[in-house]
């Protein structure tokens, strides 16, 4: 630890030289792994771009609520699958939370969704809804979670807090796309 000479430290240990930038490089890390389930957000804002600006074509509803579908619940549910069940000790970590054997269930949970939601172009508009309607009521739990932690533990850890768009927003976003288009 670097102390300036006017400062003095009463009994302490010295730290060693390599301590700092392993925490450093695996905060970062987490962080990384922690945007995985943005990834939809981010491709679907590149669709919803692409179907808005590309002359609007008489379907943009349906292209924009299948976008939405594929994007916003199957790339991002896969990219939380993948975090999880992969990666969940950085995970976890990031969240503030103790590692947990729960954290691959909860990984196989999100793959499914992923799965399934990118599915959705080859069947009808009930089955999309099933899609956002059960993806909606696990994203919610999930993001109703978050908030007890936040509010019980003061956790306030960067993939506590941010994930809350994904789990209220986005299912908001769902359902008044998936109404303004069937």
């Amino acid at each position: 630890m670097m102390i300036s000479p006017s400062v003095t430290k009463a009994a302490s240990a010295p730290e060693p030289a390599t301590s700092a930038p392993e925490p450093a490089r695996q905060h970062n890390r987490s962080l990384l792994l922690g945007l995985l389930p943005f990834i939809g957000v981010i491709l679907f804002a590149v669709s919803a771009a692409q179907i808005v600006t590309g002359g609007r074509p008489a379907d943009w509803q349906h292209q924009l609520a299948l976008a939405a579908v594929v994007y916003l619940i199957g790339w991002s549910a896969l990219g939380a699958g993948i975090s999880h069940i992969f990666f969940g000790k950085a995970i976890s970590r990031s969240i503030g939370f103790a590692r947990s054997p729960y954290e691959l269930e909860v990984g196989f949970a999100n793959l499914g969704f992923g799965v399934a939601a990118l599915m959705t172009g080859s069947f009808q508009k009930e089955y999309w809804l099933a899609i956002i309607v059960a993806n909606s009521i696990f994203v919610v739990g999930c993001g109703a979670g978050h908030i007890k932690q936040i509010i019980m533990d003061r956790n306030f850890a960067i993939n506590n807090t941010a994930i809350l768009f994904l789990n209220f927003v986005v299912p908001a976003f769902l359902v008044f796309t998936y109404l303004a288009w069937a």
